[in-house]
């Protein structure tokens, strides 16, 4: 499933739901919604979800993120018989809200699915089996004169019918279910590794959150990596013999706020940091960047670098709604730093709002550069005047 999220001015689009717990928390940090108010506004993409209907991918619906994901989940585990019949509860239900939808998954057996192509092979089956009570008196000379699609149409009606892929659905007869989704938050870690003590006995398989308090398994060193997620996007690991080290860097992330756990992603995202080692040396020098998390692009951000330095009578409303890319982009390169999915980063050592002034040695330049200019002025005007006398 695909879906674009839409937070202010933020929009995000995400090729495959389900996702697993570190993805979820790391799209509510780039749409910069809390993960203990986790409600996202949502549209499910049309041109990627052709199960949809094209009128429901047209709209936009509110939901927590993780009761979008089990949604997810259960579309992802519907049979053929079972997506048809939600299909057509979709489409006889085209208003239904999200939670709606989502209890839409559950209880599809009292949907009668039977094959059929459409209205006239549905009247045909009417007529032959007398499934109206009008048709139940009505002599055989009288019934071959009915007109089957007339006949089909009208139990379409009656039953909210609906035709899928040479199916008929009745829809009449479903009730949603009367239950009340719990969604568990899960536990707090950082990383989760599937572990096999032998490739061959993948039964064996066990999940390893990190970090772990006791003490590691040896089991778990000497056997194989068969997954791994992580709280930090792209980082690379698939030795369980280094899990010592995954384990320390998970605890280091641990002790960090909120706040400094986005802006250590986003500091990986600037330098472009995949390696363990390179994290942990990262963590270390944390405080040398300059991190604005409520910047959204580079137009954002050249706004905010003039708020900053622009004396405070001036009258911003001239520029508020100038599109200011270019000049923040450049700003930016100076500073060293970009837009990153989750801000404004700094580069190391830099200050994200500091006034950009001329250095020492550029100033040394400017000022013979232009001595230079002044003497060949005084030059031309010596030899312009030797030629009047």
């Amino acid at each position: 499933m695909r879906i674009t999220f839409i937070n202010g001015e933020i929009s995000l689009f995400i090729k495959e739901f389900p996702m697993n717990i570190f993805e979820i928390r790391d799209t509510l940090d780039k749409l910069k919604i809390p993960d203990d108010k986790p409600i996202v506004d949502f549209e499910i993409s049309e041109y990627d979800n052709m199960e949809f209907p094209f009128a429901l991918c047209r709209r936009n619906f509110s939901a927590d993120i993780y009761r979008l994901n089990l949604f997810a989940e259960r579309m992802e585990n519907l049979d053929l018989s079972e997506m048809t019949a939600f299909r057509s509860l979709l489409i006889a239900n085209p208003e239904s809200s999200f939670e709606d939808i989502l209890k839409m998954t559950y209880g599809l057996d009292s949907v009668m699915i039977y094959p059929c192509s459409g209205c006239r092979e549905l009247g045909e089956t009417v007529i032959e089996n007398e499934l109206m009570p009008e048709l139940e008196s009505c002599p055989d000379d009288i019934l071959e004169l009915l007109d089957c699609e007339k006949v089909g149409q009208l139990m379409q009606e009656r039953e909210g019918g609906v035709f899928i892929n040479e199916h008929y659905c009745v829809t009449l007869g479903y009730e949603p279910p009367d239950i009340h989704i719990e969604i568990g938050r899960p536990e707090n870690c950082f990383f989760r590794l599937l572990v096999v003590p032998v490739e061959e006995k993948i039964e064996q398989a066990r999940w390893i959150s990190l970090p772990c308090e006791g003490e590691i398994p040896s089991e778990i060193y000497n056997g194989i990596c068969l997954d791994f997620q992580s709280a930090l996007p792209n980082l690379k690991f698939d030795d369980a013999h280094k899990i010592d080290t995954l384990n320390e860097l998970a605890e280091r992330i641990s002790q960090f706020s909120h706040d400094n756990f986005v802006k250590l992603k986003a500091v990986i995202e600037l330098e472009n940091i995949y390696e363990i080692p390179n994290v942990l040396d990262c963590i270390g020098r944390l405080d040398e960047y300059q991190f604005d998390r409520n910047i959204f692009d580079q137009s954002d951000f050249g706004r905010e670098y003039l708020l900053k330095n622009i004396h405070k009578n001036f009258d911003f409303s001239a520029v508020e709604d100038m599109n200011l890319c270019d000049f923040g982009r450049v700003i930016l390169e100076r500073k060293h730093g970009e837009i990153t999915s989750y801000g404004a980063i700094s580069g190391r050592g830099q200050e994200l709002y500091s006034l950009i002034t001329v250095q020492p040695e550029q100033q040394l330049t400017e000022d013979i550069s232009e001595e230079f200019s002044d003497e060949e002025d005084e030059l031309e005007d010596f030899e312009m005047g030797g030629m009047s006398l």
